[in-house]
């Protein structure tokens, strides 16, 4: 229940991250839609404006320069007759030339083509739009786009055909009145049409502009968003592992406190007499030194396990009553010359050699002798592990401080002193990787698993901690990391502490 419940914070903030991409580019492709219709909407008024501009000069060309002329010579207008048919031809093509215009008709009230700039139009019914009536009637100017295809499949089919978007304008073509009570009169319906084919073509790139940009600005942001909760996901999972690590240090250290009151004591009432019978078995193997050998045996296997007992009540003892350390100086390469002082014939009867790497002048500030029990359960486990032949490389090297140059005082940061243990052996096993620093944990027959709970425990009662991993070509590689002594104080405190 708690990995799911830590699971569920991070999978809400993917899916966020994923509802926010989609949410930027529904909402980038709608602004870029409204965003380019309005520039296609705009770029087509203007046109239908300039269209209507036209039929309003042509209108008035053609009234002043045919109609009325026409009328006061002919008596009326007759387009059938080819004279007046050229006079309008001539006026018409004068406005229009060199103007995108595709083609041009009057309608009169029969609703047939009077004047067509296409000739072959003239005299021709069945031509006229639907609503050409109601501009007969002088009520109303009409302009409308034709297409010959769906405006949705214009995208998709550049570039366009010529006469795939035609702009028709319908305007009553009027005279001007009689008089000031007289209406104007409206003589017939004229007809411009426009191929705003390449027109369009270019609003349609424009849109695509737009869109494509929006859409880039979209994953942009999306990905800036994405980075930013990637960061705050690591950073919830750390605060969340953090959590977890503290919460099973407390719920360890609980337990560790009742289990320690009751070690204790038992421990404490089978110290005494365990010692009088270690001390008697002792007694009698002097007084019975010429006894046959069978009771030699019994006594001598008596007399050792009181002292393996012995050993592994004080452990008890330490563990659950740890010592608190003292703050002297002390040298590192020392302690480890102890430690490898006594462990030398064991290590010579097992065949095991130590190699040695450290920097020159490593001190820490701790307490001398729970140090060297630390190295030397270290050094002893790494014999154990090796079951025979081998070598423990030993290393020693000055890390900087994790707090940077300086404390929040202002002060220089102490150093820390990175120690590494390496043995040939086969290394820890993977599973139990995880395990090995908890009490009463172990991988050896006869084992109280107490070895690197204490070391731990003495490593971190000086402020520093250990790390248990496998070393990069095998063995067992355990890594201690101490506070440091500040450069230039070692000399003299050291002094006075060998003093």
């Amino acid at each position: 229940m708690a990995k799911e419940a830590e699971r569920l914070p991070l999978s809400y903030a993917r899916t966020l991250s994923w509802l926010s991409l989609l949410f930027i580019l529904l909402s980038s492709l709608a602004l870029s839609f409204f965003i380019s219709s309005s520039v296609r909407d705009t770029l087509l008024r203007r046109q239908e404006d300039f269209a209507r501009q036209l039929v309003e000069n042509l209108n008035s060309q053609i009234y002043r320069r045919f109609a009325l002329p026409t009328i006061m010579a002919n008596g009326r207008i007759a387009l059938r007759q080819p004279t007046q048919y050229e006079h309008l031809d001539r006026v018409v093509r004068s406005v229009i030339e060199g103007l995108p215009v595709e083609k041009l008709r009057i309608y009169d009230f029969t609703r047939r083509v009077a004047y067509s700039s296409d000739k072959e139009d003239q005299g021709r019914a069945g031509l006229a739009p639907p609503n050409v009536d109601a501009v007969l009637d002088g009520s109303t100017v009409s302009s409308e786009i034709i297409s010959s295809i769906p405006a949705w499949q214009a995208p998709f089919r550049v570039p366009l055909k010529e006469g795939t978007f035609v702009l028709r304008v319908l305007y009553p073509l009027r005279g001007e009145p009689m008089g000031p009570e007289h209406k104007v009169p409206v003589m017939g319906a004229l007809e411009l049409t426009q191929d705003i084919t390449d027109d369009y073509e270019r609003v349609l790139a424009f849109q695509g502009i737009i869109v494509v940009m929006c859409l880039l600005s979209s994953v942009l942001l999306f990905g800036v968003l994405h980075l930013l909760i990637q960061r705050a996901e690591r950073v919830l999972a750390e605060r969340m592992q953090k959590n977890r690590q503290l919460e099973n240090e407390l719920h360890s250290n609980e337990r560790l406190v009742s289990m320690g009151r009751v070690v204790a004591s038992i421990a404490h009432e089978i110290r005494n007499p365990l010692g009088i019978i270690r001390s008697s078995a002792e007694l009698l193997q002097r007084r019975t030194a010429g006894a046959d050998k069978g009771t030699a045996r019994i006594l001598g296997a008596i007399y050792d396990e009181a002292v393996r007992l012995s050993q592994t009540v004080n452990d008890f003892l330490d563990y659950a009553r740890p010592r608190k350390p003292r703050e002297d100086m002390v040298d590192v390469d020392l302690v480890l010359d102890q430690a490898l002082a006594f462990l030398e014939g064991e290590f010579s009867r097992k065949g095991v050699s130590v190699e040695r790497e450290l920097e020159p002048g490593l001190f820490v500030r701790g307490d001398k002798d729970l140090l060297y029990r630390a190295f030397y359960n270290i050094l002893v486990n790494g014999q154990q592990a090796l079951d025979g032949p081998g070598v423990i490389r030993v290393s020693g090297r000055r890390l900087d401080a994790e707090g940077g140059p300086g404390t929040a005082d202002g002060q220089p940061a102490e150093p820390l002193v990175a120690l590494e243990f390496l043995d040939s052996g086969p290394g820890f096993d993977p599973d139990a990787l995880g395990s090995l620093l908890d009490p009463f944990f172990t991988t050896k027959e006869g084992g109280t698993g107490l070895g690197l709970p204490i070391v731990q425990s003495i490593i971190v009662g000086h402020g520093g901690r250990i790390e248990l991993e496998n070393g990069p070509d095998g063995g067992a590689l355990v890594r201690v990391i101490l506070p440091g002594a500040p450069v230039g104080a070692a000399p003299k405190e050291t002094a006075q502490a060998l003093a």
